[in-house]
């Protein structure tokens, strides 16, 4: 097994390996190199990117499923900017609008611009169409109990019972509530946590109006995200080692021997920035066990001259929940992303085609729109797409048993579902911990 010589550590560089290129791996690597600190990242697939990438087969302009990010993603956004990546050039940003549908009605929420937040919600409440004026009143009247308290909860419960508790009517559960805890924490309102529902609703709604934007990818997330991200990380100094897997760890003088095949990296410290299930196969026996919730996308490329009546359209009632007009987003006429999230067995490709199909056209038929049979279809299932974000889900802390390795995988605690957000937070918390113990001269 080849190796090479560490110096001991200084208290102004360290060589750090950070184990995983997904977005938490990427967003450390860069926070250490802009540190002056020296970086690997070893990534077992020949891919960067994790579980938020794009296709490179056939499918090349693809997403391994259809992602979608808001306006309070600070540290996400903030990550871009510091990497040369204009946020404004790679996302398409759209106000807040929610337009559900259900096979007999539809009701629609829109936001202006031009008003602050949390202005800009109460107009959108109090001018929705379709909801009547018991379903506003109740949503506003739970949405100021909630501000009061500091979206606060004393105690974690299920979005279900936080829901029963603040007498949210059933079809405005149906309609608004439930589909919004699908999209943010992939988990079914019966175990969701309800408190990180509300940090996610606290943080798009309260502070800024553009906080609740919609930010889609213009491109795939490789090209318009993890590629750039690569080539700063890379222009700094750093080291991606891409189909390099890696076996685990072992402590030396001064730090730590990275095992990967026949090799040995030595390095002064680790960040594991990989899923709990991927971590066991580094011989690290602390992973919590999670039940996993998975994702589909269903992809149908429809006539070049299809276009939805808005960008991205709510569906309740059925298999589908949400569907996006690339055409509209990402500039692929015809091209519309069905996404079914938290589910159970689906039928398998045809069926659930034109099952998608027959729901999307119950929905589109009040604006007078018939979806024919697409051009071609392709179905991505994510099977652990997220870890199931239930009440009192135990999630570990970045700080390990084992001195100078660290976590920042979406797992992590900080509050938030496993989200793009949620991997940049963990990535630059753990980044940081990393910086103040070389700082203190420890390896």
């Amino acid at each position: 097994m080849s190796s090479r010589s560490l110096p001991p550590p200084s208290q102004t560089a360290q060589h750090i390996a950070v184990i995983g290129a997904g977005f938490s791996g990427l967003s450390a690597a860069l926070s250490l190199l802009q540190h002056g600190h020296a970086v690997t990242v070893f990534e077992a697939a020949g891919h960067a990117g994790g579980r938020a990438r794009g296709l490179t087969d056939k499918y090349a302009g693809l997403d391994n499923g259809q992602h979608l990010c808001i306006g309070a993603y600070r540290e996400t956004l903030n990550m871009l900017s510091a990497a040369g990546i204009d946020p404004q050039q790679v996302f398409l940003r759209l106000p807040l609008a929610l337009h559900m549908h259900d096979a007999q009605r539809r009701w629609s929420l829109v936001t202006p611009r031009w008003l602050p937040a949390p202005l800009h919600l109460l107009v959108g409440l109090v001018s929705a169409r379709g909801m009547g004026w018991k379903m506003i009143w109740a949503a506003l009247r739970w949405m100021l109990q909630l501000r009061l308290k500091g979206f606060q909860l004393a105690e974690d419960c299920s979005v279900a019972q936080l829901l029963a508790a603040g007498r949210q009517p059933p079809a405005l559960i149906s309609m608004l509530w439930e589909p919004l805890c699908l999209a943010v924490l992939n988990t079914p309102i019966a175990d969701a946590s309800a408190q990180v529902f509300l940090n996610v609703l606290r943080d798009s709604l309260l502070s800024k109006r553009a906080d609740s934007d919609f930010l889609i990818a213009k491109q795939d997330l490789s090209r318009a995200l993890i590629h750039p991200l690569v080539a700063k990380i890379q222009a700094l100094g750093g080291v991606v080692k891409l189909a390099t897997t890696v076996d685990g760890w072992q402590p030396t003088a001064h730090g730590w021997a990275v095992l990967h095949g026949q090799v040995q990296t030595q390095v002064h410290q680790i960040i594991v920035a990989v899923g709990p299930h991927q971590r066991k196969t580094l011989r690290y026996d602390h992973a919590p066990v999670y039940r996993y919730e998975a994702i589909t996308t269903v992809y149908l490329q429809c006539a070049a001259e299809t276009r939805l009546p808005m960008p991205v359209m709510g569906l309740c009632g059925g298999l589908a929940q949400w569907v996006f007009d690339r055409g509209q987003c990402c500039n692929q006429p015809g091209l519309l992303a069905v996404v079914i999230s938290a589910h159970g067995q689906l039928p398998e490709k045809a069926a659930l085609v034109s099952q998608c199909l027959i729901e999307l056209n119950q929905r589109l038929h009040v604006y007078g729109l018939l979806l024919k049979t697409p051009q071609w279809t392709q179905v991505i299932t994510e099977k652990r797409a997220t870890f199931a974000c239930v009440a009192h889900a135990p999630r570990p802390s970045a700080q390990t048993a084992q001195a100078g390795v660290w976590l920042a995988g979406d797992d992590v605690q900080n509050g938030y579902p496993a989200t793009i957000e949620g991997s940049v937070r963990n990535g630059q918390h753990a980044a940081q911990l990393a910086i103040q113990y070389a700082a203190a001269g420890k390896a």
